[in-house]
């Protein structure tokens, strides 16, 4: 049976495997109050010194999209 993009996320998050969990989650077409800064975190890792460029934190940036993943598939992650 093929396994689930949701499973392969759930991995990614817990072996802290952020570019490619971001890169796969930001893919994701329901991600709701969250979508923003996933897909910014993603951004940020594929696109190294555009945020800087524009004058934003890109850790802050990033830590915001790990925290939206966690709090958005929190559920996921304790079963």
């Amino acid at each position: 049976m093929k396994e689930r993009k949701i499973d392969v996320l759930v991995r990614y998050v817990q072996n802290e495997d952020w570019p490619c969990a971001l890169r796969l989650a930001s893919s994701f077409p329901r991600l709701g109050e969250h979508k923003a800064a996933i897909v910014r975190a993603h951004e940020v890792l594929a696109h190294p010194g555009f945020y800087a460029q524009l004058g934003l934190d890109e850790a802050n940036l990033l830590d915001e999209g790990i925290a939206a993943l966690r709090a958005r598939y929190a559920s996921r992650l304790t079963a």
